[in-house]
């Protein structure tokens, strides 16, 4: 395409010429010549004023149009609640719980499940003050979703949360020494109990103080009443005797459905000493939850297979405790306990040497015959429960899955 430009002088700038020669041009008003390659090239020539302008304008009109049709086609949007204040709108401060304890059950309702209860108690400092309680089950591995209140504010002498679990497999619970609870399995709810107090002729009106009591006394709460006589509560059987009376109904007491079983217990060689054990086999009369005075110790001497058992005179008396013999006699024992026992099931802890940094071990034997079935390295130092699922073991506030039925995992599994 042919570039058109005005020409013009460079000298003077005149509109005039003439041209001598062939290239050269002469300017008429100042004389002067030059050729025509030398005249000054214009800027480039700008588009004519109105096209581009109009062009962009009516883009931008088509764009806001399409944009109104759009957004009156578009859902009214859902209405937003009003902004809460600052203070409404800050995280919940944590509540914090001074006092905790749980227990650990096989619940007879789901057939044996395995189910953590939790009590916690406040002072009010960083939340509500009193009792609360909730469960953890196992299988699903979650807490439940709502808590129990139990009791609206803490003791101030005695601050205490304290379970006692029964042979029948009834669950009890004591709050500051004051208060008597029940679970309800099937509801997964605790019970006021105190009723059971008041049913009870010789505590009718009169019990100050509630504890829990102890595991050789058989199913007993221990009481004080109003005229400061301690009593034995037996909730099962409805009985109440004092220390006194318990001593003298302990060998002629028969419960109903009593049967003769076989126990579990180490026997020490020597009173109070650190030294070897031998695990004791022994027959009584099982009462249930009547009551029971299996306490002391067993104690054994000589060397090696040396088979003398001697009874303390508590426990010779007792027309319970039939007979005694050695379970494992090839084998010696340090530091050691029952952790659980039953017809299927027996497991015991206890550590291989009496050096102080020998391994703490937990071994299941067979009741039967003392065969060992399996053993593993655990500082055990808690609450063992056998449950449809294995054993579980709670220590302060960890949970530990041991066992998948009689088979033991290859190392215990936290849950909590």
């Amino acid at each position: 395409m042919t570039t058109v430009r005005p020409l013009s002088c460079p000298h003077c700038g005149g509109k005039e010429f003439s041209f001598p020669d062939k290239g050269r041009c002469r300017c008429l008003a100042c004389r002067s010549e030059f050729l025509l390659d030398e005249t000054p090239k214009p800027s480039p020539a700008r588009p004519s004023g109105g096209a581009g302008p109009r062009r962009l304008a009516a883009l931008c009109f088509l764009l806001l149009l399409l944009a109104g049709l759009l957004y009156a086609l578009a859902p009214a949007p859902a209405p937003q609640p009003a902004s809460q204040p600052a203070r409404q709108r800050a995280a919940t401060p944590a509540v914090t719980y001074e006092l905790q304890q749980l227990a650990l059950a096989a619940d007879p309702t789901r057939d044996g499940a395995p189910l953590v209860l939790r009590v916690r108690g406040g002072l009010g400092q960083k939340g509500p003050a009193g009792y609360v309680a909730d469960c953890y089950d196992p299988r699903t591995q979650a807490w439940s979703e709502e808590t129990q209140r139990l009791q609206d504010a803490v003791g101030k002498n005695a601050r205490e949360i304290r379970f006692q679990a029964m042979s029948d497999g009834s669950l009890f619970l004591v709050l500051d020494k004051s208060r008597l609870f029940s679970f309800d399995f099937a509801a997964r709810q605790w019970v006021d109990a105190r009723p059971l107090l008041e049913r009870q002729p010789r505590l009718a009106g009169g019990v100050v103080q509630i504890e829990i009591g102890y595991a050789n006394e058989g199913d007993a709460l221990r009481v004080m009443t109003a005229d400061g006589t301690r009593r034995y509560f037996y909730p099962a059987v409805d009985l109440a005797p004092t220390y006194d009376e318990l001593r003298r109904m302990v060998a002629d007491y028969r419960h109903p459905q009593a049967e003769r079983r076989h126990g579990f217990t180490f026997a020490r060689k020597g009173a109070g000493t650190s030294g070897p054990q031998q695990l004791i086999r022994y027959a009584f009369l099982d009462n249930k939850t009547g009551p029971r005075l299996f306490g002391g110790y067993l104690e054994w001497d000589g060397e090696g297979q040396a088979r003398h058992v001697k009874r303390h005179a508590h426990i010779f008396r007792q027309a319970h405790l039939e007979a005694t013999d050695f379970f494992t006699p090839d084998r010696v024992y340090y530091r050691a306990s029952v952790a659980w026992a039953d017809k299927e099931d027996l497991i015991i802890s206890f550590r291989p040497t009496p050096h102080p940094d020998a391994p703490s071990l937990l071994q299941s034997l067979d009741p039967e015959d003392g065969a060992i079935r399996w053993t593993l390295q655990c500082n055990f130092d808690g609450e063992l429960v056998k449950t449809a699922d294995g054993f579980y073991l709670l220590q302060g506030a960890k949970l530990f899955r041991i066992s998948e039925g009689r088979r033991p995992l290859a190392e215990p599994q936290r849950l909590f």
